[in-house]
Formats: C-alpha cells, structure tokens, sequence
C-alpha cells in the first residue's frame, strides 16, 4: 500500500484556514467583504474579547439565497467567477470561495441570512466543519453572521494570539481603512457593546479622515484627482506638516481593496520629494483605478499583494496625481481656478529630471531651452499682487497684509524655493554663463573626503555655477561662484564649505539622488539666511518671485513658505 492519501475535507479546510486565517481581523476582513460585494449600505461589526469570543457582521445586502446556502459552506463555492478567465474582469473583494469554509472549520458559525425573494430568512448553525441545523426564521433582508470561540479547535494558533485589545485595535485599522475606500457605506464597530467607530457613508473624504485623523489632518490635506491612459487616481494628500517618518500614514487601494505596493511607495517618495521635510514619507490616502486585466490580485490568499502589467505607466500617473494636488493649493491669496489648473508641463518637467541623468553630451540648441525651461518653472498666469508691507519679525519673517490676512513669510525659505527652482533649470540645461568670475582665484583647504568628494564630481560643481579645479593635496582653486542674488550677503567661502560639509555627510546614495541632494544643499546654503536685513525692495522681489513660481509653497527640505492667519483667527486669540 502506497504511502500518499487523500485528506480528508476537515483536514483541508483548517490548512485553508491557516492560510486564510491567522488572528481574528483576517475572519472580520473576509466577512465584511462580502457584505460589500453583496452590495450592502450599512454593515455592522461587533466584537468581543478581541474577536475571539465573537465576531458578528450584520448587513442588508442581498442576501444568500436558499439554493445557494449549503453550498457556500463548501470550499471554492463562489458566485464572484466561473473559469479562470473570469479573473481578469473581477472586481469583487473576494472570489475564491474559501473564507467562509475557512471560517467554519475553526468556530462555531450562526448565519442568518434573507433575500428580497423569500418571504422568510434561514439560519443555519456549524461548528468545526460541520452544519448542525438548518431552520426558517424571520429576518430582514440582508445576511448576519456570527462567529463564537474562533480556533477553539486548533489551540496553538489560539496560544499565539495577541492581547484583547492588540487584536482588537488591527480589527479597528482595517475597518477603519475599509470605510474610507467604501465612502458610500455606512460602517459601525461596536466593541464589548461600545460604538469605537462610525461613519454615515455620505460618500465625503473629509469627514472621515476627520473622525480617524483629526481636525488637524483635516485641515492640511489636498484632494487628488487625476486620470490618465486608463487610470484614475482619487484621494487625498498631505502637505509637509502630516509627514513621518514612517509609512504608516499612507494608505493606498486598488479599485477599493487595500494593497501595499513598493512602486506606487516609490512614485510617492519623488512626487513628495522636496515638499516634505528629508527622510520622512508623505501622507496620502489614494485609490487606483484601473481595468481588472491590467493587475494580478491572485498572486497570495491575503489579495494585498498585487503584480502590474505596465509598472513604469503606473509610477508616472501615481507620481503625477500626487504632484498635481500639491500644487493646486492657494498662495498669497490665490484663489482663482486658473491659478490652481493642472501643473503639466512643470509636472512633466520635473518628472524628466528626477528620471533622467542629464549629460552635457545631450545638451543641443540650449538657448531655446532657456526660454522652456523658465515658462516652466513660472506660473502659467504670472500675477503681481497688491499688498500692505507691516514688518520683518526677528529678521527673519516678512509679515504682509493681504485681502484681511495676515502672511508670515519665511524669507530663508521662501528664498531657498527660489533658487531651488532657479538652479535646478541651469543644472537641467547645463548653462555655463551662471558663475560670477572672482578677481583673484580662491584656495580653500579641505578634508581629505571633501578633496575626493569634489574630484568626483567636478561636473556637479560646474553645472551649478562653481568654476573650480583640484590645486595640489586637499586644496580647491574657485575661480567662480554660483550667480545669484543677493550675493553680497553671502560669505562664498562659507557657502562652498557648508556645502561640502553637508554632501560628505552623506554619500551613499545613487548619483540621481546625490544630484537631487546638491541642488537643494546649494540653494540652501546660497540662500538669504534668518537675521539678515532686507530693503523693502528685497522685500517685495522675493514676494513677487514666489508668485511666479509653479511650487512656491514650501523650501526643498518641506520647510512652509508662509503661514497664514485670517482676521478671526487673529480677533479672537
């Protein structure tokens, strides 16, 4: 007799369990999408100890209807698909058929459950596999299953559980999650007989995110909406002040089913880059959508990992949906709808230097890119504002009245965008008339790792504006410095060592973003710099220059610009 048997169907379904389920949020995720696919309006959750005493989800969707009851008991019953092909037009949160089998086999299950067909509902009670009773009873239409004891009948996955409240609080973050992909459904979380969470299913974002987030959150999100070449991109985003340092903030779904995914974590990082403080990730709440047969959810039972057809085509979108919500924010009392109209061309443009490394080789007719590349960095409708000047605060904020607002702008900062942009266009178009000759040549010495810092990158220098060459060990000759404004409140010596300074403490990166990196160090260090004195004039050209710039909200390090108070808030502190 050979030694391979066929399982028995208990056995199989608690293996299928242990890859469908691990703790009680994955039985409540299983559960709920369903309720969704059955097209409810309102779910209700309850939970106690945790979801290992009880799991119940209540819903008035359509219901299971008395044919299909038994069945659906079984593994792989499914009404979501037909044959494999059926994948590629699915849409459903589930359609393997296995949650529910899965969830039987390690609990005891009481369904009711009723559609608008039936004039009277069916129960049905199993326990470990098995169905124990079938009876008619009176319900509303709609499905409402209960889940008691889970994993009473595997006690090691029951011993490896965490605490009450820590399974309680992922059954919490994914519900939660859940709502804000379904803004059309209303969902209750009831725990040990307290309502945790509500939302009314009013279809609004910000409501939402408010109830989960805060007044805070709230009150510093950009709303995303964008599509192209078939994919539509919807959600929110954060400004610099909702940064983290981790992902835990960034929420990301795909035609509503939450997913991790490293190319759109990717396409974030750059879209968010110079808009948030260095090393932290951006905020956002987005859902992709997208043909069915673009994507492949079918890769893991979970369904939150997901293969993409064309990666590179989603990385651009993600990465322009993004951008475009940061940049269609006010500023200095903008308001109009043609001032915060979709960034394209400066979208694109910088989406082309991020991804490319520009060589001189490619530089061609650099004169007509000159004239490109400034229409690109200014606003597509320039426009001079009419303001009342009140005062610099400790050298370092130009307070302006505008339309009963008061502005603090922060001139290093603001200064900083300017030349970020500035720069970062002579970088691009690798001009060679943006250095300011010096009469006679300067000698810095430097550290030995300064020394090779700049022998490797002689072109990085050069394109920025530094006319400079390696003289003798560790030494520099500077024949010329970068050419900006205010260049006579800036000690160049003192700029080229900051920067140094500030690159070799830091040089493990790819060349891409080394480039990145320098360009915002320069831009920094040539800039104005708190507790230096400005004219009026000074004044009024930096506020003028701003206006002009596509992003002028915040510096390349995420710093804000400005910061507004209106005359309420003003009044009443």
């Amino acid at each position: 007799m050979g030694n391979i048997v066929l399982l028995d169907e208990l056995t199989i379904n608690k293996i299928a369990a242990g890859e469908v389920l691990d703790r009680p949020v994955n039985a409540v995720k299983e559960l709920v999408e369903n309720s969704i696919d059955a097209g409810s309006k309102h779910i209700i959750i309850e939970i106690k100890n945790g979801g290992k005493g009880l799991i119940k989800v209540t819903d008035d969707g359509s219901g299971i209807k008395k044919d299909d009851i038994l069945i659906s008991f079984e593994r792989h019953a499914t009404s979501k698909i037909r044959k494999v092909e059926d994948l590629e037009n699915t849409y459903t949160m589930g359609f393997r058929g296995e949650a529910l089998a899965s969830i039987v086999a390690v609990s005891k299950v009481t369904m009711i459950t009723k559609t608008d067909e039936d004039e009277v509902g069916t129960k049905v009670i199993a326990e470990g596999g098995d169905i124990l009773e079938i009876t008619e009873t009176p319900c509303n239409t709609g499905t409402s299953i209960s889940v008691n004891d889970l994993f009473f009948n595997t006690p090691v996955r029951y011993k490896f559980l965490k605490q009450d409240f820590t399974e309680f609080r992922f059954i919490r973050e994914w519900v939660e999650k859940t709502a804000i992909a379904n803004l059309d459904i209303s969902f209750k979380l009831i725990n040990e007989g307290k309502i945790i969470f509500s939302s009314n299913g009013d279809g609004n974002i910000h409501n939402i995110v408010y109830s989960i987030f805060g007044k805070q959150t709230r009150e510093n999100i950009v709303d995303v909406d964008f599509e192209s070449d078939g994919i539509k991109i919807t959600g929110i985003v954060g400004n610099t002040l909702l940064a983290d340092k981790t992902r835990k903030n960034q929420i990301l779904f795909l035609n509503k089913r939450n997913i991790k995914d490293k190319i759109v974590e990717k396409a974030s990082d750059q879209a968010f880059n110079a808009n948030i403080g260095i090393g932290k990730k951006g905020f956002f709440i987005l859902n992709i959508q997208m043909p069915a047969n673009e994507y492949d959810v079918n890769v893991h039972p979970t369904k939150n990992e997901v293969r993409f057809k064309d990666e590179p085509k989603l990385y651009k979108t993600v990465y322009t949906a993004i951008k475009n919500a940061l940049l269609s924010k006010e500023f200095l009392g903008d308001k109009s709808q043609e001032e915060i109209q979709s960034k394209t061309n400066y979208i694109n443009n910088e989406f082309g230097f991020l991804t490319n490394h520009f060589k001189s080789s490619q530089k061609d007719n650099y004169s007509e890119k000159i004239k490109s590349d400034i229409d690109l960095i200014n606003r597509e409708n320039d426009r001079k504002i009419e303001y009342k000047f009140v005062g610099i605060l400790f050298k370092t904020y130009i307070i302006i009245e505008l339309n009963n607002e008061m502005y603090l702008i922060d001139q290093h900062a603001g200064h900083e965008r300017i030349l970020y942009e500035q720069i970062r266009a002579n970088y691009k178009d690798n001009l060679k008339n943006n250095s300011q000759m010096t009469l006679i040549p300067e000698l810095i010495n430097v550290t030995h790792k300064e020394f090779e810092f700049v022998k490797d990158n002689l072109e990085l220098f050069q394109n920025i504006g530094f006319e400079l060459e390696p003289f003798g060990d560790n030494t520099i000759k500077i024949s010329g410095f970068p050419d900006i404004e205010y260049r006579k409140k800036i000690n160049n010596r003192e700029m080229f060592l900051d920067i140094l300074d500030e690159m070799t403490g830091n040089i493990r990166s790819n060349f891409k973003t080394v480039e990145e990196r320098f360009i915002a160090t320069v831009a920094c260090k040539a800039a104005v710099k708190a507790g230096m004195d400005l004219t009026a004039e000074e004044v009024d050209s930096l506020i003028q220059r701003l206006l002009k710039l596509q992003n002028p909200y915040t510096c390349p390090h995420g710093r804000p610009t400005t910061v507004k108070f209106n005359k309420d808030e003003i009044l009443n502190l």
